[in-house]
């Protein structure tokens, strides 16, 4: 009798006569995580359960026994996942690995598939995904068997290209999933984020219109706050929402109608939600409570949404919104820290005098130089974060030294002259990226290679260091000092001059008289 070809739409996920039969490898470096994966997988009802700590015991059980599953680590000490992987890739043995990893990217995530790499779980990732990714595996491999089955019938062409267009599909959609996470992994400003959101949600949608817009719950509306092909949609539009059934908010209809090109809008919710024809919106919430919405309309080749645009939609939301809260919370972490560092700052000034309010002054004008140079606002948040501290380093310098009234030994000035390394020390666990630890590490250092800490010369130097080094030897001059008094203005500008190409770069100190003679 002709065997009968079973239908991609037939496949049913494993059943617990399956499960019993499975025998799984968990990898990983973390005791913790290998207990609780192989206490939900026998949970699941799996028959025989290993575990191996890193990749190198990994691949010497491999190597006497087979698994159908391998969850296994991609970073370890000894050996890595990826070797792993490539040694069971070597030596032929058919099994399914699933990668868990922390740190995904798009480069190690096509390595690893093209060492037989089935599935990718993210850390931290919830316990039923596990059960999910063996599904999709067990259901891709009844695929495959399809379509080893219907390539037998000639009559069964067309079953076979569905199963390869399937395939294809999924494999679409999971790079545009990690391609979608990658993304959001890189982006560290908010703004940057909602305007790539929109984009991407256009792009993964096949759309033409989107936006995004923020709840304002203290006037109960929404603004427009990014959108991406409606240029006449101004960020900040308000859009009003009006109370609905069931505690529910609906968006005001005109702003709908003006949003799409049909004029059947339909309820659309602030909560929950909504596919329409020629509309998705999914409701972007932090902690549980509604934060703002994203609206993506008119599909390409006037097309229908699907349950497919809703699910990329909603899973992008939740991406983003995890990012806004991780960048919300390490801000607000990363401003406690620096106001606590601001306030030791100004406790060292208020040991002197004649240095209060110095460091104040000099992220001022160094500011302004930089916009008067045409920086761009990441230089500046730079300025603003490391300039306040740049002399926080003389917390580890003796007060005599420091308030001296007479001219410093040579002891003396070398002691001074550690305090930008001291400096470095003090905030290198804050995060802070490299440019601005320059900022507070070489703002001594001299045009003519002649400063300290590091000896570098001319645009071997930090550019914002540079900056602040103009900006910080106008101020020293231009205020008292325990040796000396304020020295006029004039002078001050003149000294600028003579140490220009010797002690100052000359572009920064052409800025600086332009901005100070303003």
């Amino acid at each position: 009798m002709q065997e009968k070809a079973v239908s991609s739409l037939d496949i049913e996920p494993w059943s617990e006569d399956d499960a019993s039969r499975f025998k799984v490898l968990v990898v990983d470096d973390e005791a913790i995580i290998r207990e609780t994966l192989a206490s939900y997988l026998k949970y699941l009802g799996i028959g025989e359960i290993h575990s191996a700590q890193n990749g190198k015991e990994a691949v010497s059980m491999l190597a006497h026994d087979s698994y159908d599953y391998v969850f296994m680590d991609l970073m370890m000490p000894e050996m890595g996942g990826m070797e792993v992987l490539k040694e069971l890739n070597s030596n032929g043995k058919p099994t399914s690995v699933i990668v868990m990893t922390g740190y995904p990217s798009m480069e190690k995530v096509i390595e690893a598939m093209r060492h037989g790499a089935s599935d990718f779980l993210i850390k931290p990732f919830r316990l039923q995904d596990v059960k999910f990714s063996m599904e999709r595996i067990q259901r891709l491999h009844q695929l495959m068997k399809n379509n080893w089955l219907l390539t037998q019938e000639l009559e069964q062409k067309r079953q076979v290209e569905k199963l390869n267009d399937e395939l294809q599909r999924q494999i679409k959609e999971k790079s545009l999933l990690y391609d979608i996470i990658d993304s959001f992994s890189k982006i560290n400003i908010s703004e940057d984020l909602y305007g790539f959101l929109v984009k991407k949600a256009a792009e993964a949608c096949e759309a033409n219109k989107a936006c995004f817009l923020i709840h304002d719950q203290s006037k109960g509306s929404l603004l427009v706050f990014t959108a991406y092909g409606i240029p006449g949609l101004s960020p900040g539009t308000s859009v009003q929402v009006i109370k609905a059934k069931e505690d529910d908010t609906e968006i005001d209809k005109e702003f709908l109608k003006n949003f799409m090109a049909s004029s059947n809008s339909g309820p659309v919710t602030l909560h929950t939600p909504c596919r329409l024809p020629d509309l998705v919106s999914v409701p972007f919430c932090i902690r549980g409570e509604p934060f703002g919405l994203l609206l993506v309309s008119n599909k390409n080749n006037g097309r229908k949404f699907d349950k497919k645009d809703e699910f990329f939609l909603s899973f992008m939301a939740e991406k983003a919104a995890l990012n806004v809260e991780n960048m919300a919370l390490y801000h607000s972490l990363k401003e406690n820290l620096f106001a606590t560092l601001g306030a030791l700052v100004s406790a060292i000034e208020a040991r002197d005098r004649y240095t209060q309010e110095h460091s104040t002054r000099v992220t001022q004008l160094a500011l302004d130089i930089a916009r008067c140079l045409g920086c761009k606002s990441d230089d500046l948040r730079r300025i603003e974060s490391s300039g306040p501290l740049h002399d926080i380093g003389k917390i580890g310098i003796d007060d005599h030294i420091l308030k001296k009234p007479g001219k410093l030994t040579e002891d003396e000035f070398n002691n001074i002259k550690m305090h930008p390394l001291i400096g470095v020390n003090i905030v290198s666990h804050l995060g802070l990226d490299h440019e601005e630890l320059a900022i507070i590490r070489n703002h001594h250092e001299r045009w003519d290679g002649r400063g300290y800490p590091d000896g570098l010369r001319g645009r071997d130097i930090p550019r914002l260091a540079r900056i602040l080094s103009v900006a910080d030897a106008f101020d020293a001059m231009n205020s008292d000092r325990a040796y000396r008094y304020a020295l006029p203005f004039e002078t001050c500008l003149e000294e600028l001059k003579k140490n220009k190409g010797k002690q100052f770069d000359p572009e920064v100190v052409d800025a600086a008289l332009h901005v100070l003679n303003s």
